[in-house]
């Protein structure tokens, strides 16, 4: 019989003895590279778990992956309370708060992520014609006359 198939420890975050807020020595495994959600009552520490623990090391470590002069700019990032933190990558956050007025506003639109994905699929996309289902293509001045005849 064979031994049980290990993980691989950079497949998930490691995050051993959690002390911030309402979290008493709290140790959790989570799988990388899947969306994960965290739920549960109010005031359980969710937020404490992903903003104050999780994001705060993930921010520590994209601080850090910056020269030392764009890091002057930056104020201090306290360290949170935790025994042991592994494979958690440089990490950056958008706030819940709505800082636009346009009710269509999305995580795209107010990151201008939206503007690069639109050129990006518009260069590598194929646009199908939704009554012939063929792909669409660029017609020169003979293939519409060829057409009209």
């Amino acid at each position: 019989m064979k031994p049980p198939r290990v993980k691989k420890r950079e497949s998930y975050m490691d995050i051993r003895g959690v002390r911030v807020n309402n979290l008493k020595n709290v140790s959790l495994r989570i799988p990388r590279n899947t969306l994960t959600v965290i739920t549960g009552l109010s005031g359980s520490g969710k937020s404490s778990l992903a903003y104050d623990t999780i994001y705060a090391k993930g921010q520590r470590r994209y601080v850090e992956s910056l020269s030392s002069y764009a890091r002057q700019f930056l104020g201090r990032i306290r360290k949170p309370a935790v025994d042991f933190i592994y494979g958690i990558p440089p990490a950056i956050a958008i706030e819940q708060k709505v800082t636009v007025r346009n009710a269509h506003s999305t995580v795209g639109t107010s990151t201008e992520i939206y503007e690069y994905l639109k050129l990006l699929y518009a260069r590598i996309g194929v646009t199908y014609s939704p009554v012939s289902g063929e792909p669409v293509r660029k017609d020169s001045v003979t293939d519409v006359v060829n057409a009209m005849l």
